[in-house]
């Protein structure tokens, strides 16, 4: 179908067989970034769907365009104006001479914007990880069999973003799958970890060779994936996590270790001399002295004068244990311990 075209004008027409397309429209950042001279790669990701479409435990699909460390979720607008996309035809009215006209191929009435994600990766690797607990020297965790780049195809962050989170929740692969360690678990690998700098004359705050301790607390029963997530997570911000050495932050590894002793006890209470006492055991001869609660401030409630316990919240956790169990040496290899869950 042809419009009426003024002498002089481009000719201009709608083809009959209307294609489908879908126009997205790029924030700046986005565009800056397939400008530069070696644009990286960007992706679409989604969530993996959880349950079938219609039931009441069915979450909604949404996409989202990532860039290597942000990620932008995509949402369809309508427009109230007639966007055509054209492509250059020859036109031949009749039996006239082909001349070069416009052809509208396809009207596009809504189009996607792309605007920032608010979206948690922390808290979407909380749900998709299984626990890594340790009760009684025991491994209680069920395999999900699936590894990390695996889960970070499925969750609807950039790549970037997944392993911030991964990081920061000290998750780890083991024997075919991916977990997240109780705060039990973390409080059992770092005495470990303590014990094998003692043991080996290691000072934690200095350069040291990671695999000397992954080794040591190894034999303790501990997956060496867990002990360097551990060890990377409390390390100085200037470490490089991928080379051989390790320097743990001080002040960041007194208070990791004085949450997780009291997140271990899953919000029972500790006399506070008990407590104390046990985080200064916890730690290095040298910086006992740091073992002191306004390190951790927001992280307790006093239950009473004498008492203190790990403020409520979502437990990363879901076995209760004693603080017996909780301060038990593994008697096993790691290894054993998941052969000895999977044929429970």
């Amino acid at each position: 179908m042809a419009t009426q075209q003024d002498e002089g004008g481009v000719p201009f027409s709608i083809a009959h067989q209307q294609q489908h397309f879908r126009l997205l429209e790029l924030p700046p950042e986005i565009v800056e970034l397939i400008d530069a001279p070696n644009p990286p790669l960007l992706s679409i990701k989604s969530q993996a769907q959880s349950a079938a479409p219609g039931t009441s435990n069915a979450k909604p699909a949404y996409a989202v365009l990532c860039t290597p460390n942000k990620s932008f979720q995509l949402r369809q607008v309508q427009t109230s104006n007639s966007l055509f996309l054209t492509q250059p035809a020859l036109e031949a009215p009749g039996n006239e001479i082909p001349t070069p006209a416009t052809r509208a191929i396809a009207l596009c009435t809504t189009t996607l914007e792309a605007y920032t994600s608010t979206a948690s990766a922390a808290a979407l690797l909380r749900e998709t990880l299984p626990i890594y607990d340790i009760v009684a020297g025991d491994v209680d965790a069920t395999s999900n069999s699936r590894s990390k780049t695996s889960i970070y195809n499925d969750l609807p962050v950039s790549n970037g973003e997944c392993q911030a989170a991964w990081n920061e929740l000290m998750a780890f692969e083991a024997d075919g799958g991916s977990y997240q360690p109780s705060p039990n678990a973390l409080s059992q690998v770092w005495r470990s970890i303590n014990a094998a700098a003692l043991a080996e004359g290691i000072k934690l705050d200095a350069q040291f060779l990671t695999n000397d301790i992954t080794k040591a607390a190894a034999e303790e029963g501990h997956p060496p994936g867990l002990v360097e997530a551990v060890l990377a997570h409390l390390s100085t911000e200037d470490s490089n996590n991928n080379g051989p050495w390790s320097c743990l932050d001080r002040a960041k590894t007194v208070v990791f270790t004085g949450r997780t002793l009291l997140e271990a006890k899953h919000g029972s209470d500790f006399l506070i001399a008990d407590f104390t006492d046990t985080w200064e055991d916890r730690l290095p001869e040298v910086w006992r002295k740091d073992a002191q609660l306004s390190a951790i401030e927001g992280v307790y409630d006093f239950p009473s004068d004498t008492t203190i316990r790990a403020k409520s919240k979502a437990s990363t956790t879901s076995i209760a244990d004693n603080s017996v169990a909780a301060m038990k040496p593994s008697a096993r290899k790691w290894h054993e311990k998941f052969a000895k869950t999977r044929n429970k």
